[in-house]
């Protein structure tokens, strides 16, 4: 999709934007940010503004020192989206722009390789070939230190635009040799207006929104899609568990941390019910909450629980999390944090039906 399409990204755009109209169009290119906002979608977009047939008289010049921009023409921002280019990059259907995805878990010199043979050659039939290389990070040694070459001696009229979500997990050398494009998450109304524009009932669309952690690829997910009912299902199972002894607390953790990628989304589900605990307690506004399809359990729920007591368990759900981004054992984690709830909340966490 043309960037007028795109989904917020403001100032990377702007970014990307400058470079077209200045014609200062650089080697190479690292998109960095979260996985899900919009980091591939922007660089077939920059694909189809290089390429698009309908500015195709235009001369875009280059950073390294090749010829700028033609002034006796408009200098374009966007692609048009509708010529045979724009359609083809599009489709992924364009031999002159190319995707390359991880092969299983790395990318491999193989694949690097084959780039680098590709990139030798003079475009097919466009202005610029242009090379995406989707999870960055994951290349192999060999494989870095393969494109790093490359990167060195770039052809002339090659773009290469690397994209990831941890610019500390490739080379520095490679990081250096590329001008750095930053995403940010995506604003939770952005996502919330998308949803509900396509259909999507309000609150619903706000929960999801919410835990989307700013990703619209991830709030798109069919996973979310039943997020409500699992939000429902965990609550009910912690609301048992707190009110059970150490034994059946333990059991508990246990089942929960089988799971490590999906035990970060229950741990994000459990954050939003306190934080709306938090906000019911305190000022009422049932604008304010993510659950608001639960307003009613809410509002329950925060009435015979201490305002205190909401933070110190909303701050343990937090320290969980953040420990298990650094690797600790997660059956541990949450022995320790449903033992904490326990303490802060002696009622239990009331189901969502109570």
């Amino acid at each position: 999709m043309p960037f007028r399409d795109l989904i917020g990204q403001a100032r990377a755009i702007r970014f990307l934007h400058r470079a077209l109209t200045t014609g200062r169009i650089a080697h190479a290119y690292l998109f960095s940010g979260p996985v899900g906002v919009g980091k591939q979608a922007a660089a077939l977009a920059f694909a189809q503004a290089l390429n698009c047939e309908q500015v195709a008289s235009v001369e875009f010049g280059v950073s390294s020192g090749y010829p700028t921009p033609d002034t006796r023409h408009p200098t374009p921002m966007d692609g048009c989206g509708e010529c045979r280019a724009c359609r083809n990059i599009a489709n992924g259907q364009h031999p002159d722009v190319q995707v390359i995805e991880p092969d299983g878990a790395t990318v491999k010199i193989e694949q690097i390789r084959t780039l680098e043979a590709d990139a030798a050659l003079v475009p097919y039939e466009a202005q610029w070939k242009v090379f995406i290389l989707n999870r960055s990070e994951r290349m192999t040694e060999q494989a870095a230190n393969a494109l790093l070459k490359t990167l060195e001696e770039p052809p002339r009229r090659t773009v290469f635009i690397l994209l990831t979500s941890t610019v500390s997990a490739l080379l520095p050398t490679i990081a250096s040799r590329c001008q750095t494009v930053t995403f940010s998450p995506l604003p939770h109304g952005q996502i919330e207006a998308l949803l509900t524009e396509k259909g999507m009932e309000p609150s619903r669309a706000r929960l999801i929104a919410s835990l989307s952690q700013g990703s619209i690829e991830r709030a798109l997910s069919p996973e979310m899609s039943s997020l409500p009912t699992t939000r429902d299902l965990l609550l009910e199972g912690l609301g048992r568990g707190l009110q059970g002894g150490p034994a059946a607390l333990v059991e508990l953790a246990e089942k929960l941390a089988k799971d490590r990628e999906k035990l970060q989304q229950q741990l994000e589900i459990l954050s939003a019910w306190l934080r709306d605990l938090m906000v019911a307690k305190a000022s009422g506004r049932r604008n304010w909450l993510v659950n608001d399809d639960r307003h009613e359990a809410v509002t329950r729920q925060a009435e015979g629980v201490p305002l205190d007591a909401i933070l110190d368990g909303l701050r343990a759900v937090h320290a969980v999390m953040e420990n298990l981004v650094r690797n600790a054992n997660p059956r541990l984690s949450m022995e320790d944090l449903l033992l904490r709830l326990r303490e802060l909340l002696p009622s239990g966490l009331l189901s969502v039906s109570a």
